[in-house]
């Protein structure tokens, strides 16, 4: 216990243990994180383990190196099975021995790498994106948009030094029938990390001014596998799903879709494909609409000749019965005009007979009503003249007040009080004495 150690003595210790129990042939998966290569040929990598799918927490790491002796052989079959060199963010299959030196610690020296389970990833990468996008119900919502019948204004993403741009301009300026398209390019990033949020932000542009387009178009010429991966991005294949115009794409590769292929409402496999669709659409819409002129053309003229027809056989009929057809017709009309004279001036008299007895009934309805208003007021002005104040004091009666109050008991009376008395003939004023409220 009292043994003091250099470090590189504990170190070569951990060595020696590595070399004795671990010098066997290991079968790894690992995402690749970082890889380089150097002046002299070895190729340097780091790995990663992660806890879970897609972007979860790292739970380990390693350094790795590919000897520049078998490094041309490895890569040369990856690229050829897979399409894409080896880079950051794919996940791969290795067979490795561990290693342990003084100085640079721990690594993995690979000897193989299978492809095949790097396409498998690949493959099971798109799988799942596509799952959750038809789990969150979006992944059929731009295939399921109307084509438009005419489809003139087209908004372009691509980059606009994109050799497959260039052509689908190209073949829809010159197409064989003259038909004009309107499209106005929206630059993006069309490989590389930036690819993702420049479409989407290209996308974005059109979306703010989408009642000026009728589809877009997203393409880009051909290119390395490893190129096209950005398109297998879930953030632009959700946002192409739910784009409100229909999206066609011509990514410019020949073997797997992308899965931005799979949520567009229409794919191709090149810039020009697309182009030739977008003309072909067109020509079968003219042909349709020139079908449709002369349909209408043939029908028109058809519609006329039966009319024709039909007032040549009506023109020799009246040829033939007008002799007799304008007299009788002339007979029936005198007929009809002597009957319908007839019957307007019976109706004349008949409304006139009821004007003239509403007129006479109308009149003993108001003389009814004025004798009755008459009485009513011989009636009210005897009542009045009855109950007229002073016929009541021509009687002997009288009114006396207080202080301006008509008395009616003495009630409220004091001694001294003068009280104002109202005869039919004059007035009398008098002061009071006493007050006597037992009678």
């Amino acid at each position: 216990m009292n043994d003091i150690y250099s470090l590189y003595q504990i170190n070569g210790f951990v060595r020696q243990v590595v070399e004795e129990r671990m010098n066997e042939l290991f079968r790894v998966q690992a995402e690749i994180s970082e890889i380089r290569i150097s002046q002299k040929g070895a190729c340097f990598l780091e790995l990663v383990d992660r806890e879970s799918e897609g972007e979860g927490k790292i739970c380990a790491k390693a350094r790795a190196v590919i000897m520049r002796q078998v490094f041309p052989l490895i890569r040369m079959q990856f690229e050829q099975t897979t399409g894409q060199p080896l880079a950051a963010g794919i996940k791969v299959l290795m067979e490795v021995t561990v290693s342990f030196d003084e100085c640079y610690g721990y690594s993995l020296v690979i000897h193989d790498i299978d492809p095949a389970y790097t396409m498998g990833e690949m493959a099971l990468h798109r799988k799942r994106i596509l799952e959750r996008l038809e789990k969150e119900g979006v992944l059929d919502m731009n295939r399921s948009l109307e084509i438009p019948v005419l489809i003139q204004r087209i908004a372009i993403v691509s980059s606009p030094t994109a050799a497959g741009y260039e052509d689908f301009c190209r073949q829809l300026e010159e197409n064989e029938w003259g038909f004009r398209f309107d499209y106005r390019l929206f630059p993006a990033t069309m490989q590389g990390e930036e690819t993702e949020k420049s479409v989407i932000a290209a996308l974005d542009s059109i979306a703010s001014q989408m009642e000026e387009w009728d589809v877009v178009v997203i393409i880009r010429g051909g290119g390395a596998v490893s190129d096209l991966n950005s398109f297998d991005s879930y953030a632009l294949a959700n946002n192409c799903a739910q784009f409100p115009l229909p999206v066609f794409t011509g990514i410019g590769h020949e073997r797997d879709s992308s899965v931005l292929d799979e949520v567009a409402a229409l794919h191709f496999k090149t810039p020009t494909a697309v182009a030739a669709f977008l003309i072909d659409h067109m020509r079968q819409q003219a042909d349709r609409i020139q079908y449709l002129y002369d349909s209408l053309q043939e029908a028109a003229l058809r519609k006329m000749e039966e009319k024709r027809d039909r007032l040549k056989r009506l023109s020799r009929a009246l040829e033939t019965i007008g002799p007799s057809f304008l007299p009788q017709r002339n007979a029936l009309l005198q007929r009809l005009s002597e009957s319908i004279f007839t019957a307007a001036k019976h109706r004349t008299d008949l409304e006139q007979l009821k004007m003239d007895n509403r007129s006479h009934y109308l009149q003993q309805c108001v003389e009814k009503v004025l004798n009755n208003r008459k009485q009513q007021l011989e009636l009210l002005s005897v009542a009045i003249d009855k109950n007229n104040p002073l016929r009541i004091l021509q009687l002997g009666y009288s009114l006396t007040r207080c202080n301006g109050h008509l008395l009616t008991d003495i009630e409220g009376i004091q001694p001294g009080d003068v009280l104002e008395t109202q005869l039919f003939k004059g007035r009398l004023k008098s002061r009071v004495e006493d007050v006597d409220a037992s009678s």
